[in-house]
């Protein structure tokens, strides 16, 4: 009997369904395409139909764990959500990022996503272990092996290139892999039976339009005629029959080019990217070469795929294999019991970020689908003007990082009883004298830092999302690596959470009941209770340069450890201050790129996510968090300390301007200290004067800086143009033309990337953009002046390197701090 006979009976028989007679026809038929050249065709038929009958069993066996895992995990996070005292909207906020209203301790679990996601992707990096550095760009991103580690692609398929250190990168690739199918397989995650995930495929939707459906389809067909690639069922049944193979790879181009299936979830592990599979190396270089990575950007698309990879599986152990569908019944119940609130807690829900409306958006930035342009073109012009914006006023982020950074670090770390001069100490250590001692502790304790992943991780801490790709992205990227912010932030960062491992180990001499309050306190917010501290207790320590570390590798129970490591970067997320995916949401008003409105508002919104970040951490705990008195307290504690941080912000910028450093008596200094230090950056210029230092009005500053750069660029041509229309009409009495040499200087240098990097910016200004002036400018010298003089009368400076001059004429005077003359 044939076996579509067979599968005839039992769909009569109603023990199967049609579609799954289908699907075990269609797999049949794919394996015994595939084993004909082999066999003969009895024996063909036999193997591939005992074949498909396996393949169908594990199938029902997966979706039998699918479905158990997702009522487990769906019954959990309604659970969570019902048990939150702010209501369930808050509840469901706090499984995508960290819980601003520190519910953890009602819910009896804090883990959320993107902690996880995190978490997960270091876990990875330590399986990898630094064996992918090599191709990592250097030189501020001028430099990049891009030649041998297309070696690493033979050494995956098994081909011996002689190359030492390929073959440590494969394997540690291969086995990072592995690690990562079998952890989401575990969680009900369904993939294709057949494919082994060993290389990403990374189609580029502009080189494969450039191409053309055609050309794209017969490149594809030409490869599969070859013998070189196999094009299989996306949902999972094994190689697709040879007659829909060519309809198959134009689903393909059309799913590439458009977009379909990005920003739909986590990416990591979807079948419908992995339609084609290569059956040898060359294959893989020249398809990925010619539509997708390029010549240079395989290391990306490879760690690129492990981060995908570990956002996969924190969405599964979170939300359930299905988290598309579980979400979307949740947020509904949200929503229900958002409407059934008073309005004073629906106000509340809003102002804090917890409604509805941004729960969804929060999800959406956090799966990508914001980042999915629909329009590139319209992305990538105005990207790329955020982008130079981005290089050129950004190069003094270190000189706010530094003060600001060591204050919220020290407050968090007071706040959970870690020593905070400890932190600031195993700081300095590390990017001194022992950076490579404490990158192999950091490996060893899931710590390894998120910038070998080789995106400017840094920004995310001034501008909506990581900077992009292209000529103006690299520029940028560039740019930030040359400030010194990113070793600073992983830096402050790994010290952080290290000292906080040490915190644990120390306090796992004793017993729940007996632990010191604030760290008491630490565990209580997120839920662990005293059985959970005894297991967590019992994990043996890791031992390295003469201090103990709690080891999350070492924890049994799984879950317990991402609970773990997960509430330890939400803490350190108050030591560096950054936005999370729900500010995200907020800076981008939940549009996708790509789009008109999606533009403007991320326009709008750069470099403006630190304050609201920075709300929604420090400020949101000291407000809510303990008894009236307590809240007091750390409020009080928290704006002495941020205006001590503003206060040193301020004298530093002053310095690297060429300017005295500011009387510290003078109330209008701490007033400006204070703001700064809170996170009100170019507010605090709005405050003391009509415009701020870099002469942009208020309609500039709200539109964003590229639009406000803009917007004064073509406000002072309009009124050069009127001014010599009027000239031209015999209109005499009107006053000087509006484009002075200052003018041209001050547009030319918001556009010029590297013009603000904090240690060349006073020689690039008196050097380069004083001169421009200087040449076009016939009354320069009056113009610099009256910015001193308004300098003197608006701030009470004066400068040691003035405007107009080539060398400075005296060092900085510091007796100006405590105001003597």
């Amino acid at each position: 009997m044939s076996i579509q006979n067979c599968l005839s009976r039992l769909v009569q028989a109603k023990r199967i369904s049609q579609k799954q007679a289908d699907d075990a026809l269609a797999l049949h038929q794919g394996i015994q395409d595939r084993l004909y050249p082999n066999m003969g065709p009895a024996s063909a038929e036999a193997a591939s139909a005992l074949e498909a009958a396996r393949v169908m069993m594990q199938a029902a066996q997966e979706r039998k764990l699918m479905a158990a895992k997702q009522a487990i995990r769906q019954t959990e996070v309604a659970n969570r959500m019902q048990l939150h005292p702010q209501g369930k909207s808050t509840g469901l906020m706090s499984v995508l990022v960290r819980d601003n209203w520190e519910g953890g301790g009602q819910t009896g679990d804090a883990i959320n996503i993107e902690s996880h996601s995190e978490s997960v992707t270091k876990k990875l990096l330590g399986i990898m272990n630094g064996t992918m550095d090599k191709y990592r760009s250097t030189m501020a991103g001028l430099r990049q092996d891009t030649e041998s580690i297309w070696n690493v692609v033979d050494e995956i398929y098994g081909v011996d290139t002689g190359d030492a250190d390929a073959k440590a990168a494969a394997k540690a690739f291969t086995d990072t892999a592995k690690y990562a199918v079998e952890r989401v397989k575990r969680e009900g995650k369904p993939l294709s039976v057949l494919d082994d995930w060993r290389l990403p495929q990374s189609w580029d939707a502009k080189q494969v339009k450039n191409a053309g459906e055609r050309g794209f389809l017969n490149d594809l067909m030409s490869e599969y005629d070859a013998g070189n690639m196999r094009v299989i069922d996306k949902e999972g049944f094994g190689d697709a029959p040879k007659a829909a193979v060519p309809g198959i790879i134009a689903n393909a181009f059309k799913d590439i080019t458009l977009g379909k299936g990005q920003g739909t979830g986590a990416g990591g592990f979807s079948n419908q990217l992995r339609v084609f599979r290569f059956d040898n190396p060359e294959t893989y270089k020249r398809l990925m070469k010619k539509y997708g990575v390029g010549s240079g950007g395989l290391f990306n698309t490879m760690m690129g795929h492990v981060q995908s990879m570990a956002k996969e599986i924190a969405f599964v152990e979170v939300l359930g294999p299905n988290y598309e569908g579980t979400f979307r019944k949740l947020i509904q119940s949200a929503l229900e019991d958002h409407s059934a609130r008073p309005l004073s807690q629906r106000a509340a829900g809003r102002i804090t970020l917890n409604d509805p409306r941004t729960v969804q958006r929060t999800y959406d930035a956090l799966t990508g689908k914001l980042g999915v342009a629909q329009s590139e073109l319209l992305a990538g012009l105005v990207g790329g003007m955020r982008n130079l914006q981005t290089a050129s006023r950004l190069g003094s982020a270190a000189v706010a990082a530094v003060p600001g950074d060591s204050m919220t670090a020290m407050l968090a770390a007071n706040y959970n009883d870690i020593p905070a001069a400890a932190v600031i100490a195993r700081l300095v250590k590390d990017l001194t004298i022992n950076r490579e001692g404490a990158e192999q502790i950091a490996r060893q304790l899931n710590l390894t830092a998120a910038s070998v992943l080789d995106t400017a991780i840094g920004t995310k801490r001034f501008d909506d999302d990581v900077i992009g790709q292209g000529i103006t992205g690299r520029v940028a990227d560039g740019l930030m690596r040359v400030t010194g912010i990113n070793v600073w932030t992983e830096g402050l960062k790994r010290a952080f959470s290290m000292e906080f491992m040490g915190a644990i180990a120390r306090q796992s001499e004793h017993p729940f009941e007996k632990l010191d309050p604030m760290f008491q306190g630490f565990l209580s917010r997120y839920g662990f209770t005293p059985a959970d501290w005894d297991k967590l207790r019992a994990t043996p320590h890791l031992e390295a340069d003469g201090t103990k570390f709690f080891d999350v590798n070492a924890v049994d129970d799984q879950r317990l450890a991402d609970r773990m490591m997960s509430a330890i970067i939400d803490e350190r997320h108050f030591a560096v201050v950054e936005p999370d995916a729900r500010v995200r949401s907020v800076m981008t008003g939940g549009l996708q790129r790509g789009t008109v409105l999606g533009e403007a508002v991320r326009s709008a919104t750069q470099f403006k996510s630190f304050p609201v970040s920075f709300m929604m951490t420090h400020l949101m705990r000291a407000l809510t968090q303990g008894s009236m008195s307590n809240r007091a307290y750390r409020t009080t504690q928290l704006l002495l300390m941020t205006t001590i941080g503003g206060a040193a912000l301020v004298q530093a910028q002053s310095l690297i301007a060429g300017r005295d450093p500011n009387d510290m008596s003078s109330p209008l200094f701490w007033g400006e200290a204070f703001l700064r230090g809170g996170g009100g950056g170019m507010l605090a210029d709005f405050l003391y004067s009509s415009t701020t230092r870099g002469k942009e009005g208020i309609s500039q500053y709200l539109a964003g800086p590229a639009p406000g750069a803009v917007m004064g660029a073509a406000a002072d041509v309009i009124q050069e143009g009127a001014y010599r229309i009027g000239r031209l009409f015999g209109q005499r009495d009107q006053r000087s033309p509006p484009i002075s040499g200052k003018d041209l200087a001050d547009h030319l240098k918001a556009w010029t990337p590297g013009s603000s990097l904090w240690y060349s910016k006073l020689a690039t200004d008196r050097l380069i953009f004083d001169n421009i002036q200087a040449m076009i400018d016939p009354n320069y010298r009056a113009s610099f002046d009256r910015y001193e003089r308004r300098m003197k009368k608006e701030f009470g400076q004066s400068f040691w390197w003035s405007p107009g001059d080539g060398l400075p004429l005296r060092a900085p005077y510091f007796g100006k701090m405590t105001g003597q003359r």
